[in-house]
């Protein structure tokens, strides 16, 4: 008995609007992504990587959460109790720059002018009309997340967890306070993390616009000049790319080796505008081949030279404050840096010390956030002990308990673990989690303490202090927690710690199964969290880690802002006119997320590769997220196209197409109960039912090794190649077949458990469209294989590799390659020589493969349907003009061409075929050439170089072809 579900008989094409509507909120209703805490299944669980509560999802954010939800809807259709954390990030530092950008547009106000209080409610305001955009968008793409368990990091719970850390790491003697030189951005008033600089290469001398600065700064020029040695007539010159820094110098140093300057072992250097003299130092740091190979020490501004000045106990004295402004001495005090540049140089030179100025290359620190040069100032602040902590996190890989996917990223892993340099954690904004520590003093006494409140504080401090809590003044820092430091907690406070005892989240979800996320933050945060991890509750807070690349436009260039080539994947889901996209990128820059200069790059960017198309567009999310999956997501750049997006949206079309086709085919059939056995099924039911095998086996090994471009390519290959254009062709004539009614049941059975079990296997990728389809799959009580479909179930059983094995045929599948490339090329010889369709030509096939003619004999109607031709000639002369082309070197087939003007057709053709091979053997030449050039070895990125080949095996494969045919 058929049991049939129709898709709508209005829907004559996929519209990915009505497919996607609704479905998302009927989910949510029904609390599929809610795992059960009392389950005795086996759990698989992982959290979102939290995006800026500010912010909207980029390209990159889809990418991520699209991997993610794949491997959370496949371990469910595995029977897996799958839990999947969502949240949101405060983002310290990009979200006070967003605010602040706001009220400087709107109201012409900065955060300086309103104070700390109205300010962050003003910070509030924003995340409250802001935050739930991005969820919302998340729900568009399909994430199946828990929203029960939904996170903010500003959250009293998790604020809490992130004191409890805090102090308990003070507690451990692994957080202490130290003056240490710091990344400081005049613009934002505050420390910045290694991740917010950005190492900008200054190549020739360049004039930059800074803020605060009315004219552009010149960078990228090496200044000679000249100290004079104390109580002698010789001097000595340094090379440094910033002189102004020079007020600060507290010693010269050369290498050990250089023979120039060891007469001056012992000397000192008179300051020019210190009234003091400075030592000449011996230091094997120095590039004896750079500049005069005598440099500079500058303690306060200078890494590289605090260290020095540790190793030789030079005094660090700080010229440039936290303002910007030059400060200590007296002619250049209260001046801008690079105005003090100016000054200083035209007196060094009027001194007759300035001995030169050339170009330079230099590599500049710029703050990301705001484009201001990067200042190293010494400051007191608050540091997080990482040497023991490292120690342990590189174990956990070298031992094989955590484990980075792909490999190649271990030797990132051991960079960062192997880094001994503590961790600044304190930031100097407004917007975070104010760190739990407090400044308690009773008379000049001085001790810092971390406490929950101010009472803890006092009473720890009076067990120092040897005094009476009531008697000590505390005063809490102001400073508040880098962002990473807080989302480094962040796998174990989202189940429940500090509370995990009373946590039954945390004790059926932690550790994590895997984490998910870009390797450019695998040091910034996945290293934090090992660490943290570790420490604070004895365990990795995962077992595994994937990383996936950077997403690129089509070119292969990184998405972002600064060039201008972000897409909002809402604009790929719904499609976005020019016009739109136009106004649509001017309102962000009228709100503050674009600067001027980001918004002219965005209109050039959009003309350049949406003016033919009008805008980008309607894809849908399912198109979406197959693209963004049809790339090899562990490679170091994943591109994305939208016209390769728009082209999955109609591959969408082909499967609603195919649906509607099996409903028409069944119709045809009588009502009657047919039993239908192996044996009676057809040539091309077995085939297609090996090829589903593979494919099947193909994809639940890439999804199992997070292969997801070959699972992708793999279900693509079997639906819309295999399935669709051959499978789907050959059963026409078998539905219309009155004589034999077996054989329309034999492919309907076929039909029912190709498109089931394959829509299976798409469903994680392609969840909308399968949800609608899979249940109007028509079907029989008994398949050949067995009934798929369950109601009383949340999710679709995904196929397994074994269930198939049956179907498994490679001699067969041979076979039905032989027979297809017969196909093949009778359609490359009627497009060639212009033969239409509704000419029923004539094949003459000539062969000494017995198989493959028998094969054509039993199959003459399908061949003759896939080709639109006449008839078959098997090893007979053919009386007309015929065009040949051989299969190999013991089958040619040959096409009957009709008419009086045939030998003009087929000589015209042949030398049109001529050129083309002609043309193509010549880009052949160029390309090959060009791979052998040395620069192209040495310098092109291997992104690129992959694609060339890529383009290389298309043209050799398209000359093959073409060369058989003439």
């Amino acid at each position: 008995m058929v049991i049939v579900g129709l898709v709508d008989e209005t829907a004559s094409a996929y519209k990915p609007g009505l497919v996607e509507k609704n479905k998302y909120e009927l989910w949510e209703t029904k609390k599929l992504f809610r795992p059960d805490n009392f389950s005795t299944k086996p759990v698989f669980s992982i959290v979102l990587p939290p995006p800026n509560v500010t912010g909207k999802l980029h390209l990159g954010h889809a990418l991520s959460c699209t991997i993610q939800d794949v491997i959370v809807r496949y371990k469910r259709s595995l029977g897996y109790n799958a839990l999947w954390v969502p949240g949101t990030d405060h983002a310290g530092i990009a979200t006070q720059g967003v605010v602040e950008n706001y009220l400087k547009t709107k109201q012409n106000v900065s955060r300086h002018v309103i104070g700390r209080e109205q300010f962050n409610a003003e910070v509030w305001k924003w995340t409250e009309k802001h935050g739930s955009t991005i969820c919302n968008q998340l729900r568009t793409l399909g994430c199946s997340l828990d929203w029960s368990r939904q996170i903010f990091t500003m959250d009293p719970k998790h604020a809490h967890a992130v004191n409890t850390a805090f102090i308990q790491l003070f507690e451990r003697g692994l957080i202490y306070r130290k003056k240490a030189l710091v990344n400081w951005c005049n613009a934002l008033k505050s420390t910045v993390s290694d991740i917010e600089v950005e190492n900008l290469p200054i190549n020739r001398p360049t004039d930059l616009k800074l803020p605060n600065y009315e004219k552009p700064v010149k960078f990228g020029l090496m200044y000679d000049f000249a100290y004079k040695i104390y109580d002698s007539s010789e001097e000595i010159v340094v090379s440094t790319t910033m002189p102004e820094t020079m007020l600060g110098d507290t010693a010269i140093a050369v290498h050990s080796n250089d023979s120039r300057y060891k007469h001056f072992r012992g000397k000192r250097a008179v300051h020019p505008f210190r009234n003091d003299t400075i030592p000449i130092i011996f230091d094997d740091m120095v590039d004896m081949e750079l500049g005069t190979g005598a440099v500079k020490i500058t303690p306060a501004h200078s890494k590289i030279d605090y260290e020095v000045a540790k190793r030789h106990r030079l005094p660090i004295i700080q010229v440039i404050n936290e303002e910007g402004t030059m400060q200590t001495v007296e002619s250049f005090d209260k001046m801008k840096r690079y105005i003090c540049r100016e000054k200083l140089l035209q007196k060094l030179d009027e001194m007759g010390l300035l001995k030169s100025v050339k170009a330079h290359q230099m590599t500049l620190p710029v703050c990301s956030r705001t484009g201001d040069v990067i200042e190293h100032l010494p400051k007191e602040q608050w540091f997080l002990s990482c040497r023991k902590l490292n120690k342990a996190a590189a174990n956990a890989v070298s031992t094989g308990q955590l484990k980075i996917n792909p490999e190649k990223y271990v030797k990132n892993w051991k960079n960062w673990t192997g880094d001994e340099r503590d961790w600044c954690i304190s930031r100097q904004l407004w917007w975070g989690h104010q760190i739990p520590a407090y400044k308690c003093n009773v008379d000049k006494d001085v001790i810092w303490i971390a406490a929950m409140d101010e009472v803890l504080a006092k009473i720890q401090a009076s067990k120092y202090l040897r005094t009476a809590p009531e008697e000590i003044t505390t005063e809490r820092d102001s400073d508040v927690l880098d962002t990473w430091f807080s989302s480094g907690i962040y796998p174990f406070a989202a189940l429940g710690w500090p509370e995990h005892h009373d946590s039954v989240d945390y004790k059926d979800f932690y550790p994590l199964d895997l984490l998910v996320t870009g390797h450019d933050i695998l040091g910034f945060w996945v290293h934090r969290m090992v660490m943290l991890g570790l420490e604070l509750t004895g365990k990795l807070p995962f077992d595994n880690v994937l990383l996936h690349g950077v997403i690129c436009d089509s070119k292969g260039v990184k998405m972002s802002k600064s060039r201008g080539n972000v897409i909002d994947p809402i604009d790929v889901i719904n499609g976005i006119s020019l016009e739109n996209l136009k106004e649509k990128a001017v309102e962000m820059q009228k709100d503050g997320i674009l600067k001027p200069e980001e918004l002219k790059r965005a209109l050039a960017y959009y003309k350049t590769n949406y003016s033919s198309t009008n805008g980008i567009p309607e894809c849908g999310v399912d198109a979406l997220r197959f693209t963004l999956l049809s790339q090899d997501i562990k490679s170091h750049f994943v591109n994305f196209d939208v016209h390769q997006c728009h082209a999955n949206k109609l591959f969408c079309n082909k499967i609603w197409q195919s649906i509607k086709y099996m409903q028409l085919s069944f119709d045809k059939l009588k009502e009657i109960n047919v039993e239908i056995t192996h044996n009676d099924l057809t040539y091309f039911d077995k085939w297609i039912l090996s090829r589903l095998a593979d494919m099947v086996e193909k994809v639940n090994k890439a999804m199992n090794e997070y292969d997801f471009h070959l699972a992708t390519k793999a279900i693509k290959t079997l639906i819309y190649n295999e399935f669709c254009d051959i499978y789907l062709e050959a059963t026409k004539p078998g539905f219309d077949n009155d004589d034999d009614e077996k054989i329309g049941y034999a492919h309907a059975h076929t039909l029912s458990v190709v498109l089931n079990s394959s829509l299976r296997c798409l469903a994680p990728i392609m969840i909308y469209i399968t949800h609608e389809l899979i249940p109007k799959i028509p079907a029989f009580e008994s398949n050949i294989i067995h009934n798929f479909y369950d109601e009383n179930k949340n999710h679709y059983d995904f196929p397994k590799t074994q269930d198939f094995e049956i179907w498994k045929n490679k001699y067969l599948e041979n076979q039905v390659d032989r027979l297809l490339s017969v196909v093949s090329l009778v359609r490359e010889l009627k497009g060639m020589y212009n033969i239409s369709n509704k000419v029923r030509s004539s094949i003459c096939i000539k062969t000494n493969d017995d198989v493959l003619m028998l094969d054509i004999d039993n199959n003459a109607n399908i061949v003759l349907h896939l080709t639109r031709c006449s008839d078959i000639k098997i090893n007979l002369e053919s009386n007309k003009n015929t065009v040949s082309a051989l299969l190999d070197k013991g089958t040619q087939v040959s096409l009957e061409i009709e008419g009086d003007n045939a030998v003009t057709v087929i000589s015209a053709a042949k030398e049109k075929l001529r050129n083309r091979v002609k043309k193509l053997e010549e880009n052949l030449a160029k390309l090959e050439a060009k791979f052998s050039s040395h620069h192209y070895v040495t310098s092109v990125p291997e992104h690129t170089k992959a694609l060339d080949r890529e383009r290389l095996l298309v043209k050799r494969e398209e000359l093959k072809h073409l060369q058989r045919l003439i």
